[in-house]
Protein backbone atom coordinates (compact mmCIF):
# COMPACT_ATOMS: atom_id res chain seq x y z
CA UNK A 1 0.00 0.00 0.00
CA UNK A 2 1.53 3.35 -0.95
CA UNK A 3 2.37 5.79 1.82
CA UNK A 4 3.15 9.47 1.44
CA UNK A 5 4.46 11.22 4.52
CA UNK A 6 3.45 14.81 3.86
CA UNK A 7 0.65 16.94 5.32
CA UNK A 8 -2.20 17.39 2.84
CA UNK A 9 -5.85 18.36 2.73
CA UNK A 10 -7.84 15.23 3.40
CA UNK A 11 -10.63 14.11 1.12
CA UNK A 12 -13.33 15.03 3.61
CA UNK A 13 -12.44 18.72 3.34
CA UNK A 14 -10.37 19.01 6.52
CA UNK A 15 -6.71 19.92 6.92
CA UNK A 16 -4.55 17.63 9.01
CA UNK A 17 -1.99 19.09 11.36
CA UNK A 18 1.57 19.03 9.97
CA UNK A 19 2.62 16.49 12.60
CA UNK A 20 0.00 14.01 11.42
CA UNK A 21 0.83 11.51 8.72
CA UNK A 22 -1.51 9.10 7.05
CA UNK A 23 -1.91 7.11 3.92
CA UNK A 24 -2.80 9.22 0.92
CA UNK A 25 -4.84 7.27 -1.66
CA UNK A 26 -3.24 7.14 -5.07
CA UNK A 27 -6.06 7.12 -7.64
CA UNK A 28 -6.08 4.44 -10.30
CA UNK A 29 -9.02 6.05 -12.06
CA UNK A 30 -10.70 9.44 -12.04
CA UNK A 31 -13.91 9.31 -10.05
CA UNK A 32 -16.41 12.09 -9.35
CA UNK A 33 -17.50 10.16 -6.27
CA UNK A 34 -14.14 10.55 -4.57
CA UNK A 35 -15.01 13.80 -2.85
CA UNK A 36 -18.40 12.55 -1.61
CA UNK A 37 -18.93 12.54 2.11
CA UNK A 38 -18.51 9.06 3.56
CA UNK A 39 -21.90 7.68 4.61
CA UNK A 40 -22.89 6.83 8.12
CA UNK A 41 -23.95 3.25 8.66
CA UNK A 42 -26.51 1.30 10.59
CA UNK A 43 -25.32 -2.02 11.90
CA UNK A 44 -26.19 -4.97 14.05
CA UNK A 45 -24.14 -7.86 15.40
CA UNK A 46 -24.73 -11.61 15.51
CA UNK A 47 -22.91 -13.30 18.38
CA UNK A 48 -22.57 -17.08 18.20
CA UNK A 49 -21.35 -18.57 21.49
CA UNK A 50 -21.34 -21.77 23.50
CA UNK A 51 -23.39 -20.94 26.59
CA UNK A 52 -24.16 -22.60 29.93
CA UNK A 53 -26.25 -21.23 32.77
CA UNK A 54 -24.48 -20.56 36.06
CA UNK A 55 -27.68 -21.24 38.05
CA UNK A 56 -29.55 -24.03 36.21
CA UNK A 57 -28.76 -27.24 34.39
CA UNK A 58 -30.65 -27.05 31.10
CA UNK A 59 -31.04 -30.24 29.10
CA UNK A 60 -32.34 -28.48 25.99
CA UNK A 61 -31.40 -25.30 24.19
CA UNK A 62 -34.97 -23.98 24.48
CA UNK A 63 -34.72 -23.85 28.27
CA UNK A 64 -31.47 -21.90 28.03
CA UNK A 65 -33.05 -19.48 25.54
CA UNK A 66 -35.93 -18.90 27.95
CA UNK A 67 -33.58 -18.14 30.84
CA UNK A 68 -31.50 -15.71 28.77
CA UNK A 69 -34.67 -13.91 27.71
CA UNK A 70 -35.97 -13.76 31.28
CA UNK A 71 -32.68 -12.35 32.61
CA UNK A 72 -32.58 -9.63 29.96
CA UNK A 73 -36.24 -8.77 30.53
CA UNK A 74 -35.74 -8.49 34.29
CA UNK A 75 -33.11 -5.81 33.73
CA UNK A 76 -35.24 -3.87 31.26
CA UNK A 77 -33.50 -4.99 28.05
CA UNK A 78 -36.09 -5.56 25.28
CA UNK A 79 -35.69 -8.98 23.67
CA UNK A 80 -37.50 -11.86 22.05
CA UNK A 81 -36.82 -15.47 21.11
CA UNK A 82 -36.80 -16.37 17.42
CA UNK A 83 -39.16 -19.33 17.47
CA UNK A 84 -39.49 -21.60 14.46
CA UNK A 85 -42.13 -23.99 13.14
CA UNK A 86 -45.76 -23.44 14.11
CA UNK A 87 -44.70 -21.07 16.91
CA UNK A 88 -42.66 -18.90 14.54
CA UNK A 89 -42.29 -15.41 16.01
CA UNK A 90 -41.67 -12.04 14.37
CA UNK A 91 -38.20 -10.48 14.45
CA UNK A 92 -38.10 -6.98 15.96
CA UNK A 93 -35.22 -4.74 14.85
CA UNK A 94 -35.22 -2.63 18.01
CA UNK A 95 -34.77 -5.63 20.34
CA UNK A 96 -32.20 -8.31 21.04
CA UNK A 97 -33.03 -11.59 19.32
CA UNK A 98 -32.21 -14.96 20.92
CA UNK A 99 -32.01 -18.21 18.95
CA UNK A 100 -30.26 -21.57 18.81
CA UNK A 101 -27.19 -21.64 16.56
CA UNK A 102 -26.89 -24.73 14.37
CA UNK A 103 -23.25 -24.26 13.36
CA UNK A 104 -22.01 -24.53 16.97
CA UNK A 105 -21.87 -28.14 18.26
CA UNK A 106 -23.64 -28.43 21.64
CA UNK A 107 -22.59 -30.48 24.64
CA UNK A 108 -25.89 -31.44 26.31
CA UNK A 109 -24.15 -33.65 28.90
CA UNK A 110 -22.44 -30.51 30.19
CA UNK A 111 -25.55 -28.35 29.62
CA UNK A 112 -23.78 -26.22 26.99
CA UNK A 113 -25.58 -25.13 23.84
CA UNK A 114 -24.85 -23.01 20.81
CA UNK A 115 -26.75 -19.74 21.17
CA UNK A 116 -27.05 -16.84 18.75
CA UNK A 117 -27.69 -13.34 20.09
CA UNK A 118 -28.55 -10.67 17.52
CA UNK A 119 -28.31 -7.06 18.64
CA UNK A 120 -30.80 -4.31 17.80
CA UNK A 121 -30.09 -2.19 14.72
CA UNK A 122 -27.84 0.68 15.81
CA UNK A 123 -26.29 3.80 14.25
CA UNK A 124 -22.50 3.78 13.96
CA UNK A 125 -21.65 7.49 14.21
CA UNK A 126 -24.64 8.99 16.01
CA UNK A 127 -23.72 8.94 19.71
CA UNK A 128 -21.30 6.00 19.48
CA UNK A 129 -20.93 6.04 23.26
CA UNK A 130 -24.58 4.92 23.37
CA UNK A 131 -24.15 1.70 21.37
CA UNK A 132 -20.89 0.94 23.15
CA UNK A 133 -22.67 1.29 26.49
CA UNK A 134 -25.48 -0.98 25.28
CA UNK A 135 -23.02 -3.76 24.51
CA UNK A 136 -21.30 -3.33 27.88
CA UNK A 137 -24.59 -3.64 29.75
CA UNK A 138 -25.72 -6.76 27.89
CA UNK A 139 -22.37 -8.56 27.88
CA UNK A 140 -21.77 -7.85 31.58
CA UNK A 141 -25.25 -9.11 32.41
CA UNK A 142 -24.77 -12.28 30.39
CA UNK A 143 -21.42 -12.94 32.04
CA UNK A 144 -23.01 -12.59 35.47
CA UNK A 145 -25.58 -15.33 34.89
CA UNK A 146 -24.04 -17.48 32.15
CA UNK A 147 -20.73 -19.02 31.18
CA UNK A 148 -19.86 -17.64 27.74
CA UNK A 149 -17.37 -19.86 25.93
CA UNK A 150 -15.65 -19.86 22.57
CA UNK A 151 -15.11 -22.76 20.25
CA UNK A 152 -13.71 -22.76 16.72
CA UNK A 153 -17.30 -22.60 15.44
CA UNK A 154 -18.21 -19.50 17.45
CA UNK A 155 -18.36 -16.15 15.70
CA UNK A 156 -18.98 -12.43 15.69
CA UNK A 157 -20.79 -11.32 12.51
CA UNK A 158 -21.14 -7.59 11.87
CA UNK A 159 -23.88 -6.49 9.45
CA UNK A 160 -23.72 -3.02 7.91
CA UNK A 161 -25.88 -0.92 5.60
CA UNK A 162 -25.76 2.81 4.72
CA UNK A 163 -27.95 5.01 6.91
CA UNK A 164 -30.63 5.37 4.21
CA UNK A 165 -31.11 1.60 4.14
CA UNK A 166 -29.66 0.85 0.71
CA UNK A 167 -26.30 0.72 -1.04
CA UNK A 168 -25.35 2.39 -4.27
CA UNK A 169 -23.64 0.06 -6.72
CA UNK A 170 -20.56 2.29 -6.53
CA UNK A 171 -20.39 1.93 -2.73
CA UNK A 172 -20.76 -1.82 -2.66
CA UNK A 173 -18.23 -2.31 -5.47
CA UNK A 174 -15.72 -0.24 -3.51
CA UNK A 175 -16.35 -2.33 -0.41
CA UNK A 176 -15.86 -5.51 -2.44
CA UNK A 177 -12.52 -4.29 -3.79
CA UNK A 178 -11.43 -3.22 -0.32
CA UNK A 179 -12.33 -6.67 1.03
CA UNK A 180 -10.16 -8.39 -1.58
CA UNK A 181 -7.28 -5.93 -1.25
CA UNK A 182 -6.99 -6.20 2.53
CA UNK A 183 -8.00 -9.83 2.98
CA UNK A 184 -4.52 -11.03 3.90
CA UNK A 185 -4.07 -8.09 6.30
CA UNK A 186 -7.30 -8.95 8.11
CA UNK A 187 -6.29 -12.62 8.16
CA UNK A 188 -3.16 -11.65 10.08
CA UNK A 189 -5.16 -10.29 13.05
CA UNK A 190 -7.46 -13.32 13.21
CA UNK A 191 -6.90 -16.53 15.17
CA UNK A 192 -5.47 -19.17 12.81
CA UNK A 193 -8.66 -21.25 13.02
CA UNK A 194 -10.67 -18.35 11.55
CA UNK A 195 -8.36 -18.17 8.52
CA UNK A 196 -9.42 -21.57 7.24
CA UNK A 197 -12.93 -21.78 8.64
CA UNK A 198 -15.55 -23.31 6.37
CA UNK A 199 -17.91 -20.69 7.82
CA UNK A 200 -15.75 -17.75 6.68
CA UNK A 201 -14.12 -18.81 3.44
CA UNK A 202 -11.76 -16.62 1.41
CA UNK A 203 -13.38 -14.17 -1.02
CA UNK A 204 -10.08 -13.60 -2.82
CA UNK A 205 -9.51 -17.31 -3.40
CA UNK A 206 -13.08 -18.28 -4.20
CA UNK A 207 -13.95 -20.16 -7.37
CA UNK A 208 -14.44 -16.95 -9.36
CA UNK A 209 -11.41 -14.86 -8.33
CA UNK A 210 -8.68 -17.36 -7.49
CA UNK A 211 -7.34 -17.68 -11.05
CA UNK A 212 -7.34 -13.90 -11.64
CA UNK A 213 -4.65 -11.36 -10.90
CA UNK A 214 -5.57 -8.56 -8.54
CA UNK A 215 -6.11 -5.97 -11.26
CA UNK A 216 -8.29 -8.47 -13.13
CA UNK A 217 -10.39 -8.92 -9.99
CA UNK A 218 -10.88 -5.15 -9.76
CA UNK A 219 -11.74 -4.91 -13.46
CA UNK A 220 -14.24 -7.74 -13.09
CA UNK A 221 -15.94 -6.00 -10.16
CA UNK A 222 -16.08 -2.68 -12.03
CA UNK A 223 -17.74 -4.38 -15.01
CA UNK A 224 -20.61 -5.95 -13.05
CA UNK A 225 -23.97 -4.36 -13.93
CA UNK A 226 -26.11 -5.41 -10.93
CA UNK A 227 -26.01 -5.97 -7.18
CA UNK A 228 -26.99 -9.58 -7.75
CA UNK A 229 -24.00 -10.15 -10.03
CA UNK A 230 -21.67 -8.66 -7.44
CA UNK A 231 -23.13 -10.78 -4.65
CA UNK A 232 -22.68 -13.89 -6.78
CA UNK A 233 -19.01 -13.40 -7.67
CA UNK A 234 -17.98 -12.34 -4.16
CA UNK A 235 -19.53 -15.51 -2.70
CA UNK A 236 -18.91 -17.93 -5.58
CA UNK A 237 -18.23 -21.45 -4.27
CA UNK A 238 -16.72 -24.36 -6.18
CA UNK A 239 -18.83 -27.48 -6.45
CA UNK A 240 -15.62 -29.43 -5.91
CA UNK A 241 -14.73 -27.61 -2.68
CA UNK A 242 -15.25 -29.04 0.79
CA UNK A 243 -18.44 -26.96 1.05
CA UNK A 244 -19.68 -28.11 -2.36
CA UNK A 245 -19.07 -31.76 -1.57
CA UNK A 246 -20.78 -31.40 1.81
CA UNK A 247 -23.89 -29.74 0.37
CA UNK A 248 -24.34 -31.65 -2.86
CA UNK A 249 -22.35 -34.85 -2.50
CA UNK A 250 -19.65 -36.53 -4.56
CA UNK A 251 -21.97 -38.01 -7.17
CA UNK A 252 -24.65 -35.37 -7.57
CA UNK A 253 -26.69 -35.84 -10.74
CA UNK A 254 -29.16 -32.93 -10.61
CA UNK A 255 -26.72 -30.28 -11.80
CA UNK A 256 -26.23 -28.64 -8.41
CA UNK A 257 -22.68 -29.94 -8.17
CA UNK A 258 -21.63 -27.03 -10.39
CA UNK A 259 -20.24 -23.86 -8.83
CA UNK A 260 -22.80 -21.91 -6.81
CA UNK A 261 -23.11 -18.82 -4.55
CA UNK A 262 -22.88 -19.44 -0.80
CA UNK A 263 -23.01 -17.01 2.10
CA UNK A 264 -20.29 -18.51 4.34
CA UNK A 265 -17.44 -16.24 3.19
CA UNK A 266 -15.37 -13.69 5.10
CA UNK A 267 -17.51 -10.97 3.54
CA UNK A 268 -21.01 -12.10 2.64
CA UNK A 269 -22.93 -10.06 0.08
CA UNK A 270 -25.71 -12.67 -0.09
CA UNK A 271 -28.32 -10.51 1.66
CA UNK A 272 -28.26 -8.07 -1.28
CA UNK A 273 -30.09 -10.73 -3.29
CA UNK A 274 -33.28 -10.88 -1.24
CA UNK A 275 -34.89 -7.48 -1.94
CA UNK A 276 -32.79 -6.22 -4.86
CA UNK A 277 -31.89 -2.64 -5.65
CA UNK A 278 -29.05 -2.50 -3.14
CA UNK A 279 -31.33 -3.26 -0.20
CA UNK A 280 -29.76 -5.53 2.40
CA UNK A 281 -26.74 -5.78 4.63
CA UNK A 282 -23.17 -6.73 3.86
CA UNK A 283 -21.83 -9.03 6.56
CA UNK A 284 -18.28 -9.46 7.87
CA UNK A 285 -18.22 -13.03 9.16
CA UNK A 286 -14.58 -13.76 9.97
CA UNK A 287 -14.12 -12.57 13.59
CA UNK A 288 -14.13 -15.25 16.30
CA UNK A 289 -16.67 -15.45 19.07
CA UNK A 290 -16.76 -12.47 21.44
CA UNK A 291 -17.34 -13.07 25.15
CA UNK A 292 -16.75 -9.47 26.29
CA UNK A 293 -18.08 -6.08 25.31
CA UNK A 294 -14.54 -4.95 24.47
CA UNK A 295 -14.27 -7.61 21.79
CA UNK A 296 -17.66 -6.80 20.26
CA UNK A 297 -16.98 -3.05 20.25
CA UNK A 298 -13.58 -3.56 18.62
CA UNK A 299 -14.97 -5.58 15.71
CA UNK A 300 -17.77 -3.07 15.16
CA UNK A 301 -15.27 -0.20 15.04
CA UNK A 302 -13.10 -2.07 12.54
CA UNK A 303 -15.99 -2.85 10.19
CA UNK A 304 -17.64 0.56 10.48
CA UNK A 305 -14.43 2.48 9.80
CA UNK A 306 -13.41 0.18 6.95
CA UNK A 307 -16.84 0.48 5.34
CA UNK A 308 -16.87 4.28 5.55
CA UNK A 309 -13.41 4.56 4.04
CA UNK A 310 -14.05 2.01 1.32
CA UNK A 311 -17.11 3.83 0.03
CA UNK A 312 -15.09 6.95 -0.78
CA UNK A 313 -11.54 5.59 -1.15
CA UNK A 314 -12.03 2.07 -2.48
CA UNK A 315 -11.61 3.18 -6.08
CA UNK A 316 -8.16 4.59 -5.23
CA UNK A 317 -6.66 1.26 -4.15
CA UNK A 318 -3.95 0.16 -6.54
CA UNK A 319 -4.38 -3.56 -7.28
CA UNK A 320 -0.79 -3.77 -8.51
CA UNK A 321 0.41 -3.10 -4.97
CA UNK A 322 -0.06 -5.40 -2.00
CA UNK A 323 -2.15 -4.33 0.97
CA UNK A 324 -0.05 -3.91 4.11
CA UNK A 325 -1.22 -4.09 7.72
CA UNK A 326 0.63 -0.89 8.81
CA UNK A 327 -1.16 1.02 6.06
CA UNK A 328 -4.52 -0.49 6.99
CA UNK A 329 -3.86 0.34 10.64
CA UNK A 330 -3.09 3.96 9.81
CA UNK A 331 -6.17 4.17 7.59
CA UNK A 332 -8.57 2.78 10.21
CA UNK A 333 -7.21 4.71 13.19
CA UNK A 334 -7.40 7.93 11.20
CA UNK A 335 -11.06 7.24 10.43
CA UNK A 336 -11.84 6.22 14.02
CA UNK A 337 -10.50 9.57 15.19
CA UNK A 338 -12.48 11.39 12.49
CA UNK A 339 -15.63 9.64 13.74
CA UNK A 340 -14.86 10.62 17.38
CA UNK A 341 -15.25 7.00 18.47
CA UNK A 342 -14.70 6.36 22.18
CA UNK A 343 -12.21 3.65 23.19
CA UNK A 344 -10.20 3.83 19.98
CA UNK A 345 -7.36 2.19 21.87
CA UNK A 346 -9.21 -1.13 21.55
CA UNK A 347 -9.01 -0.93 17.78
CA UNK A 348 -5.37 0.11 17.92
CA UNK A 349 -4.53 -2.86 20.16
CA UNK A 350 -6.23 -5.27 17.77
CA UNK A 351 -4.41 -3.89 14.75
CA UNK A 352 -1.06 -4.37 16.50
CA UNK A 353 -1.78 -8.02 17.33
CA UNK A 354 -0.50 -9.52 14.12
CA UNK A 355 -0.28 -13.32 14.32
CA UNK A 356 2.15 -14.88 11.87
CA UNK A 357 0.98 -18.08 10.24
CA UNK A 358 3.40 -20.27 8.32
CA UNK A 359 1.85 -21.48 5.07
CA UNK A 360 3.15 -23.15 1.96
CA UNK A 361 4.04 -20.84 -0.90
CA UNK A 362 0.99 -20.14 -3.05
CA UNK A 363 -1.46 -21.30 -0.38
CA UNK A 364 -2.03 -18.01 1.45
CA UNK A 365 -5.74 -17.58 2.09
CA UNK A 366 -6.69 -20.95 0.65
CA UNK A 367 -9.52 -22.79 2.37
CA UNK A 368 -9.38 -26.20 3.99
CA UNK A 369 -9.51 -29.09 1.51
CA UNK A 370 -11.46 -31.30 3.91
CA UNK A 371 -13.84 -30.71 6.80
CA UNK A 372 -15.25 -32.99 9.48
CA UNK A 373 -18.43 -34.98 8.94
CA UNK A 374 -20.00 -32.95 11.76
CA UNK A 375 -19.32 -29.70 9.91
CA UNK A 376 -20.69 -31.24 6.72
CA UNK A 377 -23.94 -32.03 8.53
CA UNK A 378 -24.14 -28.53 9.97
CA UNK A 379 -23.59 -26.94 6.57
CA UNK A 380 -26.56 -28.92 5.27
CA UNK A 381 -28.70 -27.98 8.27
CA UNK A 382 -27.91 -24.28 7.81
CA UNK A 383 -29.43 -24.35 4.32
CA UNK A 384 -32.88 -24.48 5.93
CA UNK A 385 -32.05 -22.29 8.92
CA UNK A 386 -34.04 -19.13 9.53
CA UNK A 387 -32.36 -15.99 8.17
CA UNK A 388 -32.79 -13.86 11.28
CA UNK A 389 -30.42 -11.17 10.03
CA UNK A 390 -32.34 -10.80 6.78
CA UNK A 391 -35.63 -10.53 8.64
CA UNK A 392 -34.21 -7.99 11.08
CA UNK A 393 -33.05 -5.79 8.20
CA UNK A 394 -36.37 -6.05 6.34
CA UNK A 395 -38.43 -5.10 9.40
CA UNK A 396 -36.06 -2.22 10.17
CA UNK A 397 -36.15 -0.92 6.60
CA UNK A 398 -39.96 -1.10 6.47
CA UNK A 399 -40.06 1.31 9.42
CA UNK A 400 -37.78 3.92 7.81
Amino acid sequence: MPHVYVPVDDLYGFVNEPAKHYWVPRPTQTSPHLVNQAPDFHFFVELGLLVRSRRRNHNEASGLEDEISARLTKFGIPNHIARTGTARSSIKPEEWTIASELCIPPNPQDHRFGIKLVSPVMCFMERPESWQRAFRVVMDLLDRYFELMKSHSCFTHVHIVPHNGAWSLYQVKNLAKTALYFEQCLDSIMPPYRRKSVWAKSNRHNSYFRSLRSYECFDAIDSLPTFEDLAAVMNWCSGDSATGRALYGENNTDGLHEDFPHDAYRWSFANLNHLGGGHGTVEFRQPPGSTTAKEVITWVMLVGCLARLSCTHGSTLNPNEKGQLPGLREWLLWEAKRCHLPRRNLLEDLLHQEVQMHVRHGCVGMDADFISSDEENRLRQKLDDRNIAGEKYRHWFSQQ
